[in-house]
């Protein structure tokens, strides 16, 4: 028995109402932890209390009404239906007891007087891996997301945009994301419809106003990194629970009274860049209300942006996730690419493209990053960026541009792999803004597989695993 099981029966105990078997337990406990002695004395002391000056208190007839509306309450913010059925046969215990009835009724009155706590201690606060729990119970849920862009972004042109997004997620059947996005220096709106397909580890997205497509085959890897960059808050949460976090206190948002959590932790974005999530809890339901996101990149690429309006439990049919591709819709660029998994051969596949694109490694792997590297390729004189712009301007049908495309991927890939080093807390370091292409002895990226062992990725693109007295050593020999 625990501390939190104990003081949930001291009351029975001191009023002789348990049985023998739960009385012996609770005795044991007493017996090895001075809090809850402590606890059971000043209860004995608040009955003594009560018992000499509240008699009057404890006859009058709303006590039974009193008794319910505080266990209504209690009972509707219980984490569980077991410990619901716990809380009721605690009360039938308690109302047994005349004792019991005035030390509850007592302190209800003093609580509303003077703010006193009820001797069951305070109203239970949200605890964030039941939020977790609760959530994944819900079959289906919807929400909105307003994000505003700076900076270059990929798979977009736009350096400044305005989004706006429905999502609807179901256990059953995936994600489907219905997409506005603005030019605010224009006024243009473009809209996609995007479908997560967990069963056939598919993306397809459908473009309107260009009448195009696009069909994306995923490993299971980049399925769940996909799910954590479309805001999916059962992803959030494990998020922030992997990270950093603290509590914000109550606070009301719309009429609702929330509990807050923040998290600022740099493991939450991958070590991409400055991040500020805060996730507001309904303290009745337990459901998120709203979350407030803020990531910098860089000086030059920022978000800013919220969950808001989530609808829990909604209803869904299947159809709502079958993706209609219109017969005047033709295939966009990229379509039927099968993305490669995010692995140390394909981030040393991605290190080595940025040589042979631009003649050097990103200065770091965050996403904004890599999206500048492309978009500096398109411009490069080396052989490998003209090959492949002769590539894509040559193509003639659809899967010549598709594999013209997928030469890029290991690029993204490796922004993917480093974000999951992190992420998974293997304290990844990256050091391809000291260090040049093809020294054999330098440390490019490392990252921690086991105790004492790390894996080097070395800047001639080799890799080897060593210890850490090796790594020390090879970090040490660094260019300042």
């Amino acid at each position: 028995m625990n501390c939190t099981e104990c003081k949930e029966r001291l009351v029975v105990y001191l009023e002789g109402l348990l049985d023998d078997s739960q009385k012996q337990t609770v005795g044991e406990h007493l017996n090895k932890c001075e809090a809850c002695r402590a606890e059971l004395e000043g209860l004995a002391t608040l009955q003594q209390r009560l018992v000499n000056n509240g008699k009057a208190l404890a006859q009058n007839n709303r006590e039974d009404e009193v008794m319910n509306r505080i266990f209504c309450e209690q009972n509707a913010r219980l984490k569980s239906a077991a410990q619901a059925t716990a809380g009721l046969r605690l009360r039938r215990l308690i109302m047994k007891s005349s004792i019991g009835k005035m030390a509850i009724a007592a302190a209800v009155v003093l609580a509303c007087a003077g703010g006193i706590y009820l001797w069951s201690g305070t109203q239970p606060t949200v605890a964030l891996a039941d939020v977790l729990v609760k959530i994944e119970q819900i079959q289906a849920f919807m929400y909105k997301m307003t994000m505003h862009m700076t900076g270059p972004m990929q798979n977009t042109l736009l350096r400044d945009a305005q989004y706006e997004m429905t999502a609807l997620i179901s256990n059953d059947y995936g994600m489907r994301m219905d997409i506005n996005m603005v030019d605010p220096n224009t006024g243009q709106s473009m809209t996609q419809q995007m479908y997560v397909l967990p069963e056939q580890k598919t993306i397809v997205m459908l473009m309107p106003q260009m009448k195009k497509y696009m069909r994306m085959e995923l490993d299971e890897s980049m399925f769940e990194r996909m799910q954590k960059q479309s805001n999916d808050p059962r992803i959030m949460i494990k998020q922030i629970l992997a990270c950093k976090y603290e509590e914000l206190g109550k606070s009301v948002i719309d009429g609702v009274e929330v509990e807050g959590f923040q998290t600022t932790d740099p493991a939450y974005s991958g070590g991409m860049g400055d991040v500020d999530v805060k996730l507001w809890v309904d303290v009745k339901t337990w459901l998120p209300v709203r979350v407030d996101m803020s990531m910098k990149m860089n000086e030059e690429t920022q978000m800013q942006g919220t969950l808001h309006d989530f609808q829990w439990d909604v209803p869904v049919t299947a159809s709502e996730f079958t993706s209609i591709i219109p017969a005047d819709y033709t295939a966009g660029p990229g379509d039927g690419l099968k993305m490669p998994p995010m692995t140390e051969k394909t981030a040393i596949e991605g290190l080595k493209l940025c040589v042979d694109l631009i003649g050097k490694y990103p200065e770091n792997l965050n996403i904004a990053t890599i999206v500048q590297m492309i978009q500096e390729s398109r411009n490069s004189k080396t052989p490998e960026a003209q090959k492949l712009r002769q590539a894509v301007e040559q193509a003639k049908t659809d899967e010549e541009r598709t594999q013209a495309i997928g030469t890029m991927m290991p690029l993204q890939m490796l922004g993917g792999f480093y974000m999951s080093l992190a992420q998974e807390k293997k304290e990844p370091a990256y050091y391809g803004n000291i260090v040049k292409p093809g020294d054999v002895a330098q440390v490019l990226l490392r990252w921690k597989t086991a105790e004492n062992e790390y894996r080097v990725i070395f800047a001639d693109l080799h890799a080897e695993t060593v210890n850490a007295e090796t790594l020390a050593q090879l970090e040490a020999g660094l260019p300042k």
